[in-house]
């Protein structure tokens, strides 16, 4: 019973602790003490913020690694911290500060009535729906863009190095955004061409794909994917779309593919495939993270392969990518 207690203590604690490494972050923290140590003092004075309350939040960081105390008063920057620097390579700013990240921690207050009422958490704590809000306020919609591109750069070039693209010839990314996925694989192999397919909003500036500089190998297709996605393309790939989505829309979707990609074309869903049993399972807790923000859901190999089954697709085949990444390819053909 006592470690039971412990243990879920520990975890309540994990969530302030959380808040005061994103308060840090929004403080620019980090950045102000890149040339050197610094009194609280005059921290407070560069970060806009009061000497007593930064020195406890500071205090606290530095228990952690992040930040370290020196004898005379001064704080420091230290390798735990180097993160939270803006202009560092990895950079954890885009998910740690900003509009986008501050309506993700509103959105988990309402989590409790959300499972007890089945609405979603979202919706409760924001009066829309998740894409509708983001359309609807640009400031929270391209802090959220910064933070999913974080985390795609990471994922893209495993993606393009994890899978044998050579024969084919022209590779469709559905909800491709800028570009990104298609200018990784299409810098690998340099034969095939892409088909960008994505809300005309989002492809109007393919940034990824011109700074790749295979922007003159893609066609820019603007659409619904709910509806229809163009045909012809040997490859169809799907990456973080379905968990976006409840069974219905997902089969929508995959529908769409299917009427797309003939009887000869294949599909790779790039998507958190979670585990069974009660070993801990990172997808475990992304699932409860898009139930809270979207209403969709990760799926098991079994719910992949029953999606892909209503929509007329087979489920070939599922491949793991490599760490840091928490998803896998899985690998569909027509049935």
């Amino acid at each position: 019973m006592g470690d039971a207690r412990a243990h879920i203590l520990g975890i309540r604690s994990q969530a302030l602790l959380a808040q005061a490494i994103a308060a840090a972050a929004g403080l620019g923290i980090a950045d102000k003490l890149a040339a050197g140590p610094m009194s609280v003092a005059e921290l407070a004075g560069h970060c806009g913020a009061k000497p007593d309350p930064l020195y406890r939040l500071l205090r606290t960081l530095a228990g952690h690694g992040i930040f370290a105390e020196e004898g005379d008063g001064h704080f420091a920057l230290t390798p735990g911290a180097q993160p939270l620097l803006r202009d560092v390579p990895d950079s954890l700013q885009p998910i740690l500060a900003g509009d986008f990240p501050a309506l993700v921690w509103s959105t988990f207050g309402e989590l409790e009535a959300a499972v007890r009422t089945g609405e979603v958490a979202f919706e409760r704590a924001h009066g829309a729906g998740f894409f509708d809000y983001l359309a609807a306020h640009p400031q929270a919609n391209a802090s959220f863009d910064q933070a999913m591109a974080l985390v795609a750069a990471t994922e893209h070039p495993l993606i393009a190095a994890s899978h044998d693209y050579g024969g084919v010839s022209t590779i469709t990314d559905i909800g491709g955004g800028q570009g990104g996925l298609l200018a990784a694989i299409l810098s690998r192999y340099p034969a095939t061409r892409g088909v960008l397919f994505d809300q005309p909003q989002v492809i109007a500036a393919p940034a990824e794909l011109e700074a790749a500089g295979v922007l003159d190998r893609c066609e820019l297709v603007a659409g619904d994917f709910f509806t229809a996605v163009p045909p012809g393309a040997d490859l169809y790939l799907l990456k973080r779309i379905l968990h976006d989505w409840e069974d219905a829309q997902a089969l929508s979707i995959l529908r769409a593919v299917r009427a797309a990609l003939g009887n000869n074309g294949r599909l790779l869903v790039i998507d958190a495939v979670m585990q069974p049993g009660n070993a801990p399972d990172p997808n475990k807790d992304l699932d409860l993270n898009i139930m809270a923000l979207t209403g969709g859901r990760e799926r098991t190999e079994a719910e992949f392969a029953a999606l892909f089954h209503a929509a007329g697709l087979a489920l070939e085949a599922i491949q793991p990518l490599p760490a840091p990444a928490t998803l896998a390819i899985v690998h569909a053909r027509p049935a």
